[in-house]
């Protein structure tokens, strides 16, 4: 009897997914190959006859890896969407609206921290960077528990750092200006946006995700999706 995860393995080529899931494919079948391969030779086939009868059953190679290719496109994004993109809007969401509650309009504010640095000052709204470790650690719980990977309970945590410091992809194109036309830019505000959007939310929300960055015991831990 042949080789029938070699025959697969070779029949498919390389598949565009991880080693663990193209080791399930090819198990799989190889698995329905000798099925087949059984069944003819249970009918009076013979051993060549019954592998080519096997052979002949399944589907053309072809057609076969492009089939498992488009099942794992949308694996891939349904794991994506689980594990990142819903509970990464759910920060961006909860993170603004604990923000809209505690932004007071006029300054002074008891909810505002004030820093002179230089010419320009550093707004940082306290309560709210209180509260950012508690957005993290539900975003981390949320991807965790949909079977997200350490990357993306990451991201799913500190997506409204990151969308807070969007202002500042335009900071290439200024540097280049800057360099062209020989003028200063004022990169001191640049570097307090940074600061105070990105940095100080960024590390307040992974503070909060650190305890769910760990993985669970498996017996625990929900299998993650095929991705």
């Amino acid at each position: 009897m042949p080789d029938w995860r070699e025959t697969a393995r070779q029949g498919l080529g390389p598949l565009p997914c991880e080693a663990e899931r193209a080791d399930e494919i090819i198990r799989e079948l190889a698995g329905h190959l000798e099925d087949l391969y059984s069944d003819a030779v249970r009918q009076g086939q013979s051993e060549p006859e019954a592998v080519q009868s096997a052979l002949s059953a399944a589907a053309g190679w072809g057609e076969l890896r492009r089939e498992i290719e488009l099942a794992t496109k949308e694996e891939f994004m349904n794991y994506r969407v689980r594990t990142l993109w819903l509970p990464g809007a759910f920060t961006i969401a909860l993170a603004g609206i604990v923000l809209r509650l505690f932004e007071i309009p006029s300054a002074p504010s008891p909810n505002v921290f004030w820093a002179q640095m230089g010419s320009t000052a550093l707004v940082v709204y306290w309560r709210w960077l209180v509260c950012l470790p508690v957005v993290g650690a539900l975003g981390a719980y949320w991807s965790r528990h949909a079977g997200g990977r350490l990357m993306e309970r990451v991201l799913a945590a500190a997506l409204p750092a990151l969308v807070g410091c969007l202002p500042l992809l335009g900071f290439p194109l200024v540097l280049v200006s800057d360099l062209i036309h020989h003028e200063s830019f004022p990169y001191a505000p640049m570097a307090i946006l940074l600061l105070g959007w990105g940095v100080l939310p960024g590390a307040a929300l992974l503070l909060g995700a650190l305890p769910f960055l760990r993985d669970r015991s498996a017996n625990s831990e929900p299998v993650p999706a095929s991705h």
